[in-house]
């Protein structure tokens, strides 16, 4: 081999090595860079100086404490600007205590204005000095901080509504930050598996809390009659379909096609459900369809009875109809598509 092809293939072997130590080339160019090296010793070295790792990792040591170093120091920087807002914060807290003294007054409306303020700190000042999941922190100390604003101005009022604001607000709080801040949250392994079945254990607790608490204030005995059963219907809905999406290995269109049963079921039948338990009434309304005319037909006022008008009972049965058969459609082709 002349010197020029020698120097031709060196060249590209050359440029194959780095695809060669990252194995990455095709096995021709592999087995062509591995028959050249055996033969060529300026390859050889080359090839030896790319297997030594030590610089790169060197270059990645460096890499990473350029950047954990940029990142301190924008942390830094991010506490002094909260820092500086709770200061401002503070000026406000200041002026209205010194006020509520001058005037001789007990520091009452004082803690109001703190507690307001808390919640202002609790979206401001909690997200720049918490290093990591501020958002959830900042939910978390925002929450608390508005129970504390309840809690002061129903002391400050002499009101006893305390229990009532509060389990609803934390309640519809739940419902709308609780996934984003259990999500978030570190639990142990066994509780991370389970974090959606814990979201809707929680809510379903605040959602009776919220019912009970409601039904104390009110003193009406009939409430519990009406508001037990009609919780527990509309409870159940979303536990079954989330029962059925989270632990079920069906296909996602045959998912899709058991929700739309679930739901067309539910809106047949549920109110017929909830007028048995809280009133001892079993009447079916779709049993009194009549898809020729849509005009109240079936009313008995004299004994009482409980009646359904002919348009609601059409409207629920081809809904019904409907949600089935698009559901048998959606779950036929879920198994379909499960078998491929």
């Amino acid at each position: 081999m002349n010197k020029t092809d020698q120097k031709y293939n060196c060249e590209v072997i050359q440029d194959l090595l780095p695809l060669y130590r990252d194995c990455v080339c095709s096995s021709s160019s592999r087995q062509m860079v591995e028959e050249h090296l055996e033969e060529c010793a300026d390859c050889r070295r080359i090839a030896d100086r790319l297997q030594d790792t030590r610089l790169d990792s060197q270059l990645v040591k460096e890499k990473n404490g350029v950047l954990s170093a940029h990142a301190k120091k924008e942390q830094k920087k991010t506490v002094l600007i909260g820092m500086i807002t709770a200061g401002v914060l503070l000026i406000p807290v200041l002026v209205c205590l010194i006020c509520n003294l001058a005037i001789g007054h007990a520091l009452d409306w004082f803690f109001i204005v703190l507690t307001s303020l808390l919640i202002v700190a609790s979206l401001t000042v909690v997200p720049l000095t918490v290093p990591q999941n501020a958002g959830m922190w900042a939910i978390l100390s925002a929450t608390g901080s508005l129970i504390l604003l309840i809690l002061t101005v129903c002391i400050y009022s002499g009101g006893d509504w305390f229990f009532l604001v509060t389990i609803p607000t934390v309640f519809g709080l739940s419902v709308v930050f609780l996934p984003y801040v259990i999500y978030r949250l570190p639990l142990p392994e066994a509780l991370a598996r389970c974090k959606g079945l814990l979201t809707m254990l929680w809510d379903t607790i605040w959602l009776y809390a919220t019912i009970v608490i409601c039904g104390i204030h009110s003193a009406d005995p009939e409430y519990w009659q009406v508001a037990i059963p009609i919780t527990s219907i509309c409870v159940l809905i979303p536990w079954v379909i989330f029962l059925m999406v989270r632990y079920t290995s069906m296909h996602p269109l045959s998912k899709a096609g058991c929700i739309l049963w679930v739901l067309g079921i539910f809106g047949a039948f549920g109110n017929d459900l909830f007028m048995l338990l809280a009133f001892r009434k079993w009447d079916i309304r779709i049993s009194h369809a009549n898809l020729l005319t849509w005009e109240a037909a079936w009313e008995d006022n004299l004994t009482g009875e409980f009646y359904w008008n002919v348009a609601d009972a059409n409207v629920s049965l081809i809904v019904l109809i409907v949600c089935l058969v698009i559901g048998a459609v959606l779950f036929a082709a879920g198994c379909r598509n499960r078998k491929k």
